[in-house]
This record gives structure tokens, C-alpha cells and sequence, in this order.
């Protein structure tokens, strides 16, 4: 019993994890990603967002309302944009996962009236992804393992 066991454990290591990984990195990156290509598309919008003047639906509680919508409106779209593909790509991982839970904490704790409990997914997902890394089916394993 203990060497099946053991061998469904070696299997999961090998391919469960692996994939579950690969699954993770995308499934989060996506969200992020089509958020980030709505933003591009119409920046002027996107600014408006970021704006207390025009009661913007992302004011950040945090910022100081001096600063101009423009700086994070600009900061969102491009982490959404690029912080992605390097999840996708598995490169800089746990970097680009860490600046995501960031983003992630930002919008469900700081923003006002965004309270969304697939928040708390997204947040599980990135915790593991800056724990574990890209795993084998990434750059970073492929760039970093012992040759």
C-alpha cells in the first residue's frame, strides 16, 4: 500500500503539479491580461477611471487625491499587460505573480465598493505561484536548473 501510495505521489509530482501550475499561471494571467487590453484600448476612459474628480470606479483610498489619475492609470495598464506574459512564459515568475497580488490586494482592499470574492482566488493562485515558482513547465526551470 505504502509504495502505491508513493507512486501515485511520484505521479503528481511529476505531471499533476506541473500542469496545475501551467493551468494557474495562465488561468490568472488572462484575467489580468484582458483587464489590461480593455484599459489600452481607450486610455482616455481608463484615466477617467483612475480619477476622484470624475468619481472614478478605481479611485485608490490610499493615493493622495493630488496626484494625477494619469500616473496610476498608466501603472495599472502596463503591470496588466506585462506582468502576464511573463506568468505565461513562466519567466521571472514569482516576480511577476508577486505584482499581480499586489495589483490584487490594491483593488479588493483599497478601492472602495470593489469587494469581489474571486478576489480571493486570484490571491491563492498568485500566493502559490510566488511559493512554488513556474515549476518544470517554465523558463525560469528551464534557465535556472543545473545544467
Amino acid at each position: 500500500m505504502k509504495n502505491l501510495y508513493l507512486a501515485f505521489c511520484g505521479f503528481c509530482s511529476a505531471i499533476i503539479a506541473p500542469l496545475a501550475n501551467l493551468f494557474g499561471r495562465v488561468y490568472v494571467g488572462l484575467i489580468f491580461w484582458s483587464s489590461g487590453t480593455a484599459k489600452f484600448s481607450d486610455m482616455e476612459e481608463t484615466v477617467e477611471l483612475f480619477d476622484p474628480a470624475e468619481d472614478g470606479e478605481f479611485v485608490i483610498s490610499f493615493l493622495p487625491e493630488s496626484l494625477p489619475p494619469e500616473i496610476p492609470a498608466y501603472l495599472a495598464t502596463i503591470g496588466e499587460l506585462t506582468l502576464p506574459i511573463l506568468l505565461f512564459v513562466g519567466l521571472l515568475t514569482r516576480f511577476g505573480a508577486a505584482g499581480l497580488l499586489i495589483m490584487t490586494i490594491v483593488i479588493q482592499f483599497f478601492v472602495p465598493g470593489f469587494d469581489d470574492h474571486q478576489h480571493y482566488l486570484w490571491m491563492s493562485v498568485l500566493a502559490m505561484l510566488i511559493g512554488y515558482g513556474g515549476n518544470k513547465l517554465s523558463l525560469d526551470y528551464w534557465l535556472l536548473k543545473d545544467k
